[in-house]
């Protein structure tokens, strides 16, 4: 909780320095591949080249560790788990997707506040707090975060404004 205040206070933007998202997401999914693995899903990593965006490194882990680990934790075995980056001429997107049970449409802003959890995720470990955490750290860099359906399964889409001018 006392993190997610920090974010929200904008406490961690001095950290903010030109990064490559897809190296982020790339290191991400690295470490998480066996961890998946082990629980019976696919992880499968498709990023662009050369993306970068002002972030803050740590912050940006952290979110799409949790973006992955929700995934992990709500999908069935079998399900696959996809983490993409992709660029346009103005932004960049990082897609968090599975093809696990979803959230429902009308539970989807819910899911975002601190210490929400669906009624039927009140049986699995978590603390609600995963996704209001990737929400503030998404307001902090001014990233567009949109909870849609991968049919099935939930896609996270976090949309961040490109740097142009770089490599």
């Amino acid at each position: 909780l006392l993190r997610i205040a920090q974010i929200e206070a904008g406490a961690r933007r001095e950290n903010f320095a030109a990064l490559d998202l897809s190296s982020v997401m790339r290191n991400v999914a690295e470490i998480y591949a066996e961890v998946a693995e082990d629980a019976g899903h696919v992880l499968r990593l498709a990023v662009a080249e050369s993306t970068w965006i002002m972030g803050d490194r740590e912050l940006l882990t952290q979110s799409f560790a949790n973006l992955i680990e929700n995934a992990i934790r709500h999908s069935p075995p079998g399900s696959g788990i996809t983490c993409a980056v992709r660029v346009t001429p103005r932004q960049v997107t990082a897609t968090i997707s599975d093809t696990g049970p979803g959230i429902p449409e009308d539970e989807r802003d819910k899911v975002l506040r601190r210490l929400y959890r669906l009624e039927k995720s009140r049986t699995t470990e978590g603390t609600g707090l995963g996704l209001a955490l990737v929400k503030a750290v998404a307001d902090l860099h001014g990233a567009e975060l949109v909870l849609g359906d991968a049919e099935p399964g939930l896609r996270v889409d976090l949309n961040f404004r490109r740097i142009f001018g770089t490599k």
